[in-house]
C-alpha cells in the first residue's frame, strides 16, 4: 500500500510537469494569435508530443512494472470498430459546420496549406498526425486514466483525465476548448469499453483531419 501510495505521488508529479511542459514546448495553443504554421513547426510540435506525452510516462511505467496497465493492443474490436465508425460519421459533419469558425481557420492545420498540396502530401500528413494522436491519448486515456483508476477509482481518473486534457486545449479557439470537455468523457468511454487507446485515438484523429480538411477547402486549397 506504501508504494502504491509513493508511486501515485510520482505519477501526478509527473503528469503535472509533463501537461506543463508540452503547454509550453509542443502546442500551439499559447502562440494562437500567429502561430508558425509551417511543416517544419508541425513536426517539432509532434516531436515534443511523442517524448513528453509518449516516452516520459511509458518509461516510467515501465520503470514500475506497471506499463501493462496501458491497452496499447485492439481490445474489442468488435466494439471498438463500429462504434468508432458511426461516431466518426457524426463528428465529419459536426467538423464541416466547425470548420467555417475563424479562430480554427487561423490555426489549422499546423502544417498550414503543406497538406492540401496533393493526395500525397495529406496521406503524409495523416501518418504524422496519427503519431500525435497515438502520444495523446497515451498520455490522458492510458497514463492518467489508467494508474488512477485502481487507485482512485473509475469515475475519478476519468473526471481527472478530462479535465487536464481540457486544460491542455486553453489558448487554442474557444469552441475546440469548450468541445474538449465533453470530448474528454467520449474518449474516455471508448478506452474503458474496448479495453483500447486503438479506437479513442482513431477517432480524434478523424476529427483532427476532418477539421484541416475542410478548413483547407473553406480557403480554396485542398487538393
Amino acid at each position: 500500500m506504501r508504494q502504491r501510495l509513493d508511486t501515485l505521488h510520482l505519477y501526478l508529479g509527473v503528469a503535472t510537469l509533463v501537461q506543463i511542459g508540452y503547454w509550453y514546448l509542443g502546442s500551439p495553443g499559447p502562440t494562437l494569435h500567429g502561430p508558425p504554421r509551417t511543416l517544419e513547426a508541425a513536426v517539432v510540435n509532434i516531436g515534443w508530443a511523442l517524448a513528453l506525452l509518449l516516452v516520459v510516462p511509458g518509461a516510467l511505467l515501465h520503470l514500475f512494472g506497471e506499463l501493462n496497465r496501458v491497452p496499447i493492443g485492439f481490445g474489442n474490436w468488435r466494439l471498438g470498430l463500429p462504434l468508432t465508425l458511426a461516431l466518426g460519421l457524426g463528428v465529419v459533419g459536426l467538423m464541416y459546420l466547425g470548420s467555417g469558425d475563424a479562430a480554427l481557420q487561423r490555426t489549422y492545420p499546423w502544417a498550414g496549406d503543406w497538406p492540401g498540396r496533393s493526395g500525397l502530401h495529406f496521406a503524409a500528413w495523416g501518418a504524422l498526425y496519427a503519431l500525435y494522436y497515438a502520444a495523446f491519448e497515451f498520455f490522458y486515456r492510458g497514463f492518467v486514466l489508467r494508474v488512477l483508476e485502481p487507485r482512485w477509482g473509475l469515475v475519478a481518473a476519468v473526471w481527472t483525465q478530462v479535465l487536464l486534457s481540457t486544460l491542455i486545449h486553453l489558448g487554442k479557439p474557444l469552441a475546440e476548448t469548450l468541445a474538449a470537455f465533453p470530448a474528454g468523457f467520449l474518449f474516455a468511454f471508448l478506452a474503458v469499453r474496448t479495453r483500447s487507446l486503438v479506437w479513442p485515438m482513431l477517432l480524434h484523429l478523424v476529427i483532427g483531419l476532418a477539421t484541416d480538411a475542410f478548413v483547407l477547402q473553406r480557403q480554396g486549397l485542398f487538393l
